[in-house]
């Protein structure tokens, strides 16, 4: 049976990983965006977004001398990787998640 409200989502999934023991995440998809404080090396989050929507993560690591790298996937396929070196560094992608 085909489901009308989910036809135009696509699934999204957000991975910090690094060598910090923290880390510092702001991601938003559309209108939503969300602060997490503090996540632990390997933080994964996925959800639906709408097609042709706007994605957004920010990580930043909580030690100097950090790195930090973020992930993100469109349908389990990679379609942006971003990696930072320094202290506290910053890692960010953003786009449209398009057809």
């Amino acid at each position: 049976m085909l489901n009308l409200f989910n036809r135009n989502k696509d699934k999204i999934k957000y991975i910090v990983k690094g060598n910090s023991g923290t880390y510092n995440v702001t991601y938003t998809c559309g209108q939503n965006t969300l602060q997490e404080p503090e996540v632990k090396n390997g933080w994964k989050y996925s959800f639906s977004c709408n097609t042709n929507g706007y994605y957004y993560i920010s990580a930043q690591a909580n030690d100097k001398n950090a790195l930090v790298n973020v992930k993100v996937y469109k349908k389990g396929k990679l379609i942006n990787e971003v990696s930072q070196e320094g202290d506290y560094a910053v890692a960010v992608s953003s786009g449209i998640v398009s057809i």
